[in-house]
């Protein structure tokens, strides 16, 4: 390999860093142009890394300017010759810092992700990455995705979850290295995360996981369409046969799968009818919850968005409630919005505190949709011009193909979400049929 350019990086606030907590960042350059915007989110964390390499193969892109604007804060070096996605982890040798955080280059990590995956890591002893996989023990693929399995343009997942291996990122020790040098790889540019993870796991007993990521400052990658170009290697001819025979591979030398395991549950399929709802903003919000837990409509699962949950008192054994737990404050739209990304109803209905909807909202609306199948949305009106949030019944594709609320409008969410419906089809409105106020 020959290095065309290279220049010496210096430390970021090098006094601000516990020495044993130090993270070097190892950035890739290929045929995507992400990197000024990566650098941007990388000097922007919470917890900021001691040194930044960037390793870029070939001259398809000019990240000429980029490297000189940031000149006194990275380390580069040109590969005239490809060493495939295996040469940036071989280079992990060179690194001097406890840490090392390898990131792909359509990854665009939230500010606390940093501060998030070094806790994380230190705490369970693994690799951590935004995204990751199980797979079926029958046919070597992926049987579960973690992390990218929703409809959020961030990585989200609800705890943390071991998983077969990660992908696109990777946060570890960087003494782990020395397992994944101890075995040449199959294909230079072709399983590289499986590849760390079986070695770590055999040799070491150091899983993978996901770790909890609900709200983009805390996500490993905050554009996830960037994966979603010409240049995705999974779009290359025999990608998917040549990762099977890589897991294979380790799977005759004693590596497990997560779903061989007998003490590891499967994801259940929860997808019913209907998904309720609700952000929960305010204390108050007993009788809301319960007139939605006594419908007459059985098939159905509550949706509870809350900072915490343990201000509200529900039967904890109901399997109907599912509870997310943002950890901070957020606006009631942004957790209207996560609650919608993580529903499995054919329908979306919105609930809020100080309301009550009557016994028989949710059959009502149920078979109203069902019968009109030009209708995208329906619910109460308070002027005869707009939705009344908690009475709202939409479909499911219909909301995430128009992407939910605009988080960043306030109280014009509502309407500018209305009026995205009504390119999408029709939006009835009724009065006083669905929802009351509570006294």
């Amino acid at each position: 390999m020959m290095i065309s350019g290279r220049l010496d990086c210096q430390c970021l606030n090098a006094e601000e860093t516990v020495i044993s907590d130090a993270v070097t960042v190892i950035l890739t350059v290929w045929k995507r142009n992400h990197l000024e915007e990566q650098l941007s989110a990388l000097f922007g964390q919470t917890t900021r890394p001691v040194q930044v390499r960037i390793q870029q193969s070939g001259h398809y892109v000019d990240v000429s300017e980029v490297i000189e604007a940031y000149r006194e804060r990275v380390r580069y070096v040109c590969w005239e010759d490809n060493p495939g996605v295996f040469g940036r982890f071989e280079s992990v040798v060179e690194v001097e810092t406890p840490f090392v955080y390898i990131v792909d280059d359509d990854i665009i990590p939230g500010k606390r992700f940093i501060e998030r995956a070094l806790g994380a890591c230190k705490r369970l002893n693994a690799i951590i990455s935004p995204h990751g996989r199980r797979l079926s023990p029958d046919t070597c693929r992926t049987e579960m995705f973690v992390g990218d399995g929703y409809e959020f343009q961030h990585s989200f997942c609800l705890e943390d979850t071991e998983v077969d291996f990660g992908n696109n990122a990777w946060f570890f020790r960087q003494e782990w290295i020395g397992y994944f040098l101890s075995e040449k790889p199959l294909y230079r540019n072709n399983g590289e995360d499986i590849h760390l993870s079986a070695m770590c796991k055999l040799l070491g007993n150091i899983p993978t996981y996901i770790p909890r990521q609900i709200v983009p400052v805390e996500s490993g990658n905050v554009k996830r369409y960037y994966s979603a170009d010409e240049y995705a290697l999974h779009r290359k001819p025999l990608f998917n046969k040549e990762r099977v025979e890589v897991v294979e591979r380790f799977r005759n030398i004693g590596w497990h799968l997560q779903l061989e395991k007998k003490d590891v549950e499967q994801q259940e399929d929860r997808s019913c009818a209907i998904s309720v709802v609700m952000a929960v903003v305010e204390k108050d919000a007993g009788m809301a919850i319960q007139s939605i837990l006594q419908q007459t409509w059985e098939d159905f699962e509550l949706i509870l968005v809350c900072t915490d949950k343990s201000a509200i008192s529900v039967n904890e054994e109901d399997k109907r409630i599912r509870w997310i737990e943002t950890e901070e404050e957020l606006s009631k739209y942004v957790l209207l919005n996560i609650g919608c990304g993580m529903a499995k109803g054919k329908y979306i209905c919105m609930m809020e505190s100080g309301y009550v909807s009557f016994p028989d909202r949710l059959q009502s609306q149920y078979e109203f949709m069902e019968e009109e199948h030009e209708v995208v949305a329906a619910g109460e009106t308070l002027d005869s011009k707009s939705l009344f949030l908690p009475s709202v019944i939409v479909r499911r594709d219909v909301l995430h193909r128009v992407k939910y609320y605009d988080e960043s409008i306030g109280n014009l969410a509502e309407n500018d979400l209305l009026y995205r419906l009504l390119q999408e089809g029709s939006v009835v409105l009724f009065e006083n049929v669905f929802v009351s106020k509570t006294e």
